[in-house]
């Protein structure tokens, strides 16, 4: 039979008709798919990490706080305190007055400086993009004056002692990480200072320079070679180790330094130390950069006068202290990028945000740790997302002088169109087996 020109568009415009019918249907289909899987997320969602086999393995790796990541968004404060020990007298050390103050408000600065716009490194290692501005700032809190000939010449390890001393006297001050300038000694250190604490939310941290002053001459100072000596001790605060004796020597550990000693061993590497699959470099204050017999470097854990570099690594793993370890207590900031929460995610850790979290559509979030909030932060469980509380807790941080925003669950919506049109429910906060949201505001 033969078809003529009015059938065969007739026949055609069925087809597409068919075809839009088709498509419109598997559009409807995925478009309730996608939201009609709200109603059967199990208590316990799926765990997707990419090459991280868990939450702790995630949020535990030094490089997802590195600046610009997801986690790292923000510029933050460390707030610190110095003080000053003297004989019972008042004799033996700086002595309090406006210059002493300006000049370390200077020496605040200069760190600032280091962390801010650290120095290209003096051996850059071939792949690597390097970082100029940490995210870490200070903010001189207090100087105090403390008379104590019993601790005015302390050894090692005695920074709690001289901490406690501090408190007694100056509670407030728990709140800062304190420095002390002391005339004490440390197996020819010149200081020391504690890492900090993956157990303990609000262990102290300490640095004890040993450094004393007893002439009137503050000009004399060598205040450079204090400030390069404080921020190598405030890196051991927040994590940073020896190259040149104690840093993860081996390529497998996740904190290794591939870009401080690169990806492999060294060709100037004869003889690693046991255990070790690279060698350290060498570190003394006189160490010369450009002495082809050295292998000292510029990085600001070398201990030598050139130090100043801060590797991108190192500056991830600073901020992860600032994020999960006892050393958060100390710092401050938030930035406007949100943490978005895009795949069901289970948390068993306990940090600290800077940031909102966001739930997105159709996730959920189940915490079983701790989230600690900055003031100005919220939790945002979008339309038809989920937060499960399941003996977790969200709460302000340690030291917060307000509370912070609290969780907002979104409305109800309406998506799609037609009898193709779906309700969305609203954001659903479920709190379980004495799980807690608190200190928000009302």
């Amino acid at each position: 039979m033969k078809t003529s020109p009015a059938d065969l568009r007739f026949i055609l415009q069925s087809e597409q008709f068919t075809t839009v019918i088709i498509s419109f249907l598997l559009v409807y289909l995925s478009h309730f798919s996608a939201f009609g899987q709200f109603e059967s997320i199990k208590i316990t969602p799926q765990k997707t990490y990419g090459p991280y086999e868990n939450t702790r393995s995630f949020f535990s790796h030094q490089k997802h706080y590195i600046p610009g990541e997801p986690l790292n968004q923000t510029v933050k404060t460390i707030y610190i305190a110095i003080n000053i020990w003297q004989k019972d007298d008042g004799t033996g050390n700086f002595t309090e007055s406006d210059e002493l103050h300006e000049h370390l408000l200077e020496l605040t600065e200069r760190l600032n400086m280091h962390f801010r716009s650290t120095p290209p490194p003096s051996h850059p290692v071939k792949g690597i993009d390097y970082l100029r501005d940490s995210h870490i700032r200070f903010e001189l809190k207090d100087v105090g004056f403390y008379q104590n000939t019993d601790l005015y010449e302390v050894g090692c390890f005695d920074g709690n002692r001289l901490n406690e001393a501090v408190f007694a006297i100056s509670p407030e001050k728990r709140k800062f990480l304190n420095i002390h300038f002391t005339p004490g000694n440390c197996r020819g250190a010149s200081g020391y200072a504690n890492y900090p604490s993956s157990g303990s939310s609000g262990a102290d941290s300490f640095v004890v320079s040993f450094v004393k002053h007893d002439r009137d001459d503050l000009e004399s100072v060598q205040w450079w070679a204090l400030m390069l000596h404080v921020a190598h001790e405030l890196g051991h605060n927040l994590e940073l180790r020896h190259p040149y004796n104690s840093e993860y020597c081996q390529t497998s550990h996740p904190d290794f330094l591939f870009d401080l000693f690169g990806f492999e061993k060294q060709e100037w590497c004869h003889n690693p130390r046991p255990g070790c699959e690279i060698c350290y470099h060498d570190g003394s204050w006189g160490c010369d950069l450009k002495d082809p017999e050295t292998t000292c470097t510029n990085n600001i854990m070398g201990g030598n006068r050139a130090a100043g570099n801060i590797t991108p690594l190192q500056m991830g793993r600073m901020n992860r202290a600032i994020a999960n370890k006892s050393v958060r207590k100390y710092a401050w900031g938030f930035s406007l990028v949100p943490y978005e929460v895009s795949f069901d995610q289970t948390w068993d850790t306990d940090i600290k945000f800077y940031q909102d979290i966001i739930i997105k559509t159709g996730y959920t979030l189940h915490l079983t740790g701790t989230i600690e909030m900055v003031p100005e932060a919220s939790l945002i469980v979008e339309s038809g997302a989920r937060l499960i509380v399941d003996g977790g807790r969200i709460t302000n941080a340690l030291y917060s002088e307000t509370h912070w925003k609290g969780v907002v669950q979104e409305p109800a919506i309406k998506k799609g169109f037609l009898f193709w049109r779906k309700d969305v429910p609203e954001g659903e906060m479920i709190i379980t087996n004495n799980g807690k949201v608190e200190n928000y505001f009302r």
